[in-house]
């Protein structure tokens, strides 16, 4: 490269026409979209689907109450329900956020709440099929009254209708039942699936129902009179809530594909037989121990077997004129509760990664809690606000506050450099005062082997002063201020240099198995020569072929090839240089190449050099991705090479006319012998064995007689081949 040339390609790259090679080795991990935030954590913060951290409302952790908390409502005076599992119970948020507990009891869970026009609240649980009814200003802890049984086990919603007739959906058999205000059960609708999960009034006071297993959304205008408003390609319709003349439905999919139809086997939960139920002499009813049963150790209750057999999960809206469309969805969380708020968006939990996310149209959403318990089952609202959350896994209830929180924390996901690195300036953008910290380490999870979290960044950009390692974790504070807000967060980062790795050096590459060339024929003809016979002997049934059956190649060629494999796992761009060393010798002489070498393989031309043993060394080096003093070089050092040009010798050649044989010896430098083959008058090329009948040195002797010798003068050659292909002729003239 000239002088001139050099001076162009810096030139070049000062002004940004070219990269730089060096720049490669300073890398940026930044974060702009709400999928980069939502794999994050958020606290007291909201994201938007727009890319923009903002702060959220408060929330206050009310405690630990059960295993789950599966459902919630309010009540006109503004108090909030829950209901838990593990144990069964329900409690009561007053408006101070204190939590009374009203009753327990023995069921697995309280899986479904209600309250009709005089402020009375009905809790049904599983696996028992009760539905208990607490009278409106009941003392708590006072033991609720059995308000009726179903002959069902599972019970998964409550609604009261205008009449104040309660209204239960079920399962394993698909029923929903219609109980009046005095408590007498009718049977109202049965379907073919095994399970009703949610319930919702439209605009015109008829019922909807969702069924567990063929995506199927019924409105039910009478005792045993229902269509299918809409069946989903989602197996399961989880919840359903009604805006007017607009329905929101939220339904989940299954990881493993189900069938739909009559002939439905599948469930998922266990069926329970004996319905009606009768208590047993220990007074649990038959079946129900079943699902006790799952609760033992480690097992999952069987709400918890619905979210955990779910893979994704989808919002869909229906308009007045019948049509469907697709809100949002989401991949790996299955949708647990829906509501809709005072401004007609949709308020959605979800299970997976406990995350509870309002979406106002197709283009517009926003997270607005992240629960530590990777849970959100159960949501409640007060007058059009979203208030309570409920979570599984451990059972807390969180009480949302009405105004903006006072501050909010992102905390960004573990970021992996892959090796150890240095860290240069973060930046963010935004507005407000926002802060940034960081903390590093060398272990995937964050531990006390990590760092401390650094002293707050309050200018963009602004120095990282953790010490180097593989990973780091970014934590941006938003304070009430101005409300802050932030859009883009960004690191500066330089691995440390790796070494690049060289997996495979071979001169000629491998022999194949089963070759069919000519060098195998050739062997086969020797073969054949040696047992006497006229054409190559098959191997029978049962029959392996000589390992390592001794045989020229084809064709002598002073050209080797070199290939090697390489890389480097900083994806540095590698160049390579090779070297030889006659065995015995100190010194490595370099290939003639002007330039480094930039890929495999590398023709060798082996003809301006003596016949001898060889190593073959390549050096790869990441110099071009790396500024000087920093490159790195891995050298490979191939097995021993034979280098032979040279032909054989073909000696003391004779013909004897009183025994008809022509004899002589063959002799090579530095390679077996590895064929004898005769040729009379320039005629055809026949093979034959040494004296000894063994190819197995570099002299040979022969003494072979000619079997087309006619009356007159002849000239008989005899050209010998060693192993590496090299062929020697010599003749003699005869009368």
């Amino acid at each position: 490269m000239t002088l001139r040339m050099k001076r162009l390609i810096a030139l070049l790259v000062a002004v940004g026409w070219l990269p730089s090679a060096f720049a490669v080795k300073t890398q940026r991990w930044e974060l702009k979209s709400p999928e980069d935030y939502a794999r994050g954590k958020v606290q007291n913060l909201s994201i938007t689907s727009e890319g923009e951290l903002r702060l959220g409302f408060g929330s206050q952790r009310l405690g630990e109450f059960a295993r789950e908390v599966w459902c919630a409502t309010v009540g006109r005076d503004g108090t909030i329900y829950f209901g838990t599992g593990s144990p069964a119970g329900v409690h009561a948020v007053g408006a101070d956020g204190k939590v009374t507990r009203l009753f327990t009891n023995d069921a697995v869970a309280v899986t479904a709440l209600a309250l009709d026009e005089q402020n009375n609240l009905y809790a049904g649980t599983l696996a028992e099929g009760k539905i208990f009814k607490v009278a409106a200003g009941a003392a708590p802890e006072t033991a609720p009254a059995e308000f009726c049984r179903l002959a069902a086990p599972y019970l998964w919603a409550l609604l009261v209708d205008k009449q104040n007739h309660l209204f239960a959906a079920t399962g394993p058999t698909g029923k929903i039942y219609r109980i009046s205000p005095g408590g007498e059960v009718d049977e109202w609708y049965a379907a073919e699936d095994s399970n009703f999960l949610c319930l919702a009034l439209d605009a015109e006071g008829a019922l909807l129902a969702g069924g567990s297993d063929r995506g199927q959304l019924y409105r039910i205008t009478g005792k045993e009179q229902g269509t299918v408003l809409h069946q989903f390609e989602e197996e399961e319709v989880r919840a359903v809530a009604v805006q007017g003349d607009k329905l929101f439905v939220g339904v989940n999919k299954s990881k493993i594909k189900r069938p739909r139809g009559p002939a439905l086997a599948m469930r998922i939960l266990p069926t329970l037989e004996g319905s009606p139920l009768a208590p047993t002499p220990g007074g649990t009813p038959p079946g129900a121990e079943v699902a006790i049963g799952l609760m033992g150790g480690e097992r999952p209750s069987p709400l918890e077997m619905r979210w955990r057999t779910q893979l994704s999960s989808a919002l869909y809206v229906r308009d007045g004129s019948g049509r469907m469309d697709l809100l949002a969805d989401w991949p790996d969380e299955t949708l647990m509760d829906l509501k809709i708020d005072a401004d007609h968006a949709a308020i959605v939990a979800l299970a997976g990664k406990g995350r509870v996310y309002r979406v106002a149209d197709q283009d517009h959403w926003e997270l607005l809690l992240d629960v530590e318990e990777q849970q959100a089952l159960a949501l409640a609202l007060r007058e059009g606000r979203l208030v309570f959350v409920g979570a599984g896994n451990v059972g807390a209830g969180y009480r949302v506050e009405p105004q903006r929180a006072a501050t909010g924390e992102f905390t960004t996901e573990v970021f992996d450099a892959k090796f150890p690195a240095r860290w240069g300036n973060a930046s963010w953008q935004g507005r407000g005062a926002v802060q940034v910290r960081a903390r590093t380490g060398n272990t995937s999870l964050p531990g006390a082997t990590w760092s401390e979290w650094s002293a707050p960044l309050a200018q963009s950009p602004a120095a990282v002063a953790s010490p180097p390692g593989r990973y780091i974790q970014m934590r941006a504070e938003l304070p009430a201020d101005g409300e802050p807000v932030l859009t883009t967060l960004a690191l500066h980062y330089r691995v440390q240099n790796q070494k690049p790795m060289i997996d495979t050096l071979e001169v000629d590459g491998k022999p194949k198995a089963a070759d069919k060339s000519a060098a195998a024929k050739t062997a086969a003809a020797v073969q054949a020569a040696l047992d006497g016979d006229d054409e190559p002997r098959k191997p029978d049934s049962g029959e392996s072929a000589a390992p390592s059956a001794l045989s020229p190649k084809s064709k002598a060629s002073p050209t080797r090839t070199i290939n090697w494999q390489a890389k480097d796992n900083d994806s540095d761009k590698l160049v390579y240089r090779l070297f030889s060393r006659a065995e015995g010798e100190d010194v490595w002489i370099a290939f003639p190449e002007k330039e480094p070498l930039t890929k495999s393989p590398y023709q060798w031309d082996t003809d301006s050099i003596p016949d001898g043993w060889y190593r073959v060394k390549v050096a790869a080096s990441d110099e071009e991705s790396n500024p000087a003093g920093e490159a790195l070089t891995e050298e490979k050092v191939s097995d021993s090479v034979k280098v032979d040009n040279r032909r054989p010798d073909v000696l003391e050649l004779k013909f004897d006319p009183a025994t008809g044989q022509l004899t002589g010896r063959a002799r090579d430098s530095l390679s077996l012998i590895a064929s004898f083959e005769y040729a009379v008058d320039g005629g055809e090329w026949k093979y034959f064995a040494p004296q000894d009948g063994i190819f197995d040195d570099r002299e040979e002797r022969f003494a072979v007689k000619p079997d087309d010798l006619k009356p007159g003068p002849h000239s008989l050659a005899v050209r010998a081949t060693d192993e590496e292909g090299n062929v020697g002729v010599e003749k003699v003239s005869l009368k």
